[in-house]
């Protein structure tokens, strides 16, 4: 969380753990935890319709009769949402399936045994979700102790503190990857794992997350987001 004003991400992942959604907002044409979750759904509903493809309101494309691609896009889209900013982690098992599925339509997959497709769906949502240095916590840097060893940083109280680039991830406060853990899920030797491109297809499958996905639902739950403040 940063210490300016919360994101859309934030604002919903707090909304889709709300104990109670409220139809009245704090202050005038302020957002609800109800408005957030409407819109998700609206925008859920736009992918599944190609509307957000179209640049249409979801009304214009109702009679449009929805394609299998554009339904496990639109449902994984929203769950990744529910998953990687409200941390409800029990739906993972559902977006893996999802997923496996989605990729059934990427030309990169072409290549890949079926059968491979859940766990490699399985270890790319993994490491999709456990991006931050386990090392030093995400925060790129690491900080001796009074007996010399380098832990991760236990915060800002610290008087006089020491610290230095995390050996761990170089500052990139990314978790490293592990390629025998990924070899393990999908059954591979060393030499099927590299001869096989299986690194360049983690990291695509990577970017597909963050870029076709997660980054579908923004535009069209901005939109909704914007109609129900001018309904106000």
């Amino acid at each position: 969380m940063n210490s300016g004003r919360p994101d859309l991400r934030e604002l919903l992942g707090v909304s889709v753990n709300a104990s109670s959604l409220r139809s009245v907002a704090r202050r005038p044409g302020g957002e609800t935890a109800l408005d957030r979750i409407g819109a998700l759904g609206m925008a859920t509903l736009a992918v599944r319709l190609r509307a957000d493809r179209e640049d249409v309101p979801v009304a214009a494309n109702r009679d449009y009769v929805a394609e299998r691609q554009d339904v496990v896009a639109g449902e994984l889209s929203a769950l990744l949402w529910h998953i990687r900013y409200g941390g409800q982690h029990a739906m993972v098992s559902q977006a893996v399936a999802f997923f496996a599925e989605w990729m059934t339509w990427r030309q990169r997959t072409v290549e890949i045994d079926r059968a491979l497709l859940v766990p490699f769906a399985e270890r790319v949502m993994h490491e999709w979700l456990s991006d931050r240095c386990i090392a030093c916590g995400g925060s790129g840097k690491l900080e001796r102790t009074r007996s010399g060893s380098w832990i991760r940083p236990r915060g800002s109280m610290q008087r006089n503190a020491t610290f230095r680039v995390c050996t761990a991830c170089h500052g990139s406060r990314r978790q490293a990857t592990s390629h025998p853990a990924r070899m393990k899920i999908l059954g591979l030797t060393r030499e099927q794992y590299e001869k096989r491109r299986w690194p360049q297809h983690f990291n695509a499958a990577l970017i597909w997350l963050n870029e076709k996905l997660i980054a579908r639902v923004h535009r069209p739950l901005t939109a909704e987001l914007e109609r129900r403040k001018r309904r106000r």
